[in-house]
């Protein structure tokens, strides 16, 4: 709950009022300030309110009011207002539309609060039994708690250093799969290398044998072209029957249209 604060502001004093109301360290305030010009209300409406409490360790707190009507406003206060001890000094700047400022300030005290500097509270004996019964089921409960969790830890060991065994395993036989897959890549390497050489090559011999069989495409078609003007020529009978002689002098002795071996004047005989 908040500490209600009522402040009246005259324009037309130049001193600030000092409020000696019963503030403490560690409130909350909710002031109504009401401004006046000498006996009379001054119309606010419209106009910004800017209020500023300088605490006594010289920083300082601000609020802004942004609308106010007739001749009073509320402004709020958290203990940020009221933390340190002694005299706080307020500012309270009017602001119109024009731009024109009346500043007017008031002090007020910050008394310090017994409550904020308990050291030992005071408990009658069943209350600080029943404490210290509490405090002790708390640590023997704290104590079961990590004697499980010791217990399940040691459970836990085992599968740990054998997880940690495989693991490292593991890693070995990864770094001997690298090692190989290194070896292997690098002899990939190698045959794709020779594979280029050979591709070169085999492309050469390809070339080579289109030639060669394009030159013994034009050979055979040249030989067609030479039987066939023999064929078409007179002389293709002579050729033939030399060509049926030389097979007959090859194999066998000569023989004469009746088919008697040919002999000469000394009654030899021919031999092919």
């Amino acid at each position: 709950m908040q500490k209600p604060i009522k402040l009246s502001i005259d324009t037309t004093n130049a001193n600030g009022k000092c409020l000696y109301e019963n503030i403490r360290k560690g409130d909350t305030l909710a002031m109504t300030i009401k401004i006046f010009q000498g006996s009379a209300s001054l119309d606010l409406t419209g106009q910004k309110m800017h209020i500023v409490l300088q605490k006594p360790d010289g920083y300082s707190v601000e609020k802004i009011v942004q609308s106010v009507t007739g001749n009073q406003f509320v402004v709020n206060f958290d203990v940020q207002a009221t933390l340190g001890i002694g005299d706080v000094e307020g500012i309270v700047e009017i602001s119109d539309s024009n731009g024109t400022n009346i500043t007017n300030t008031f002090t007020f005290e910050v008394k310090p609060n017994p409550s904020t500097n308990i050291v030992i509270k005071s408990s009658d004996q069943i209350e600080t039994l029943q404490q210290i019964q509490k405090l002790i089921d708390n640590y023997n409960d704290n104590a079961d708690n990590l004697a499980l969790q010791n217990q399940l830890a040691l459970q836990h060991e085992s599968t740990l250093t054998n997880l940690n065994n495989t693991g490292a395993t593991l890693a070995s036989r990864l770094e001997t799969d690298i090692a190989t897959g290194t070896s292997v890549a690098e002899r990939l390497e190698d045959d794709i290398t020779t594979g280029n050489a050979l591709d070169v090559v085999l492309k050469a011999d390809i070339a080579n044998g289109t030639t060669l069989n394009n030159n013994l495409i034009i050979t055979i078609s040249d030989g067609k072209n030479v039987i066939a003007q023999l064929q078409n020529n007179a002389n293709w009978q002579i050729i033939q029957q030399m060509f049926f002689l030389i097979n007959k002098m090859s194999i066998s002795n000569l023989e004469d249209e009746n088919g008697d071996y040919l002999v000469d004047e000394n009654n030899l005989e021919f031999i092919g």
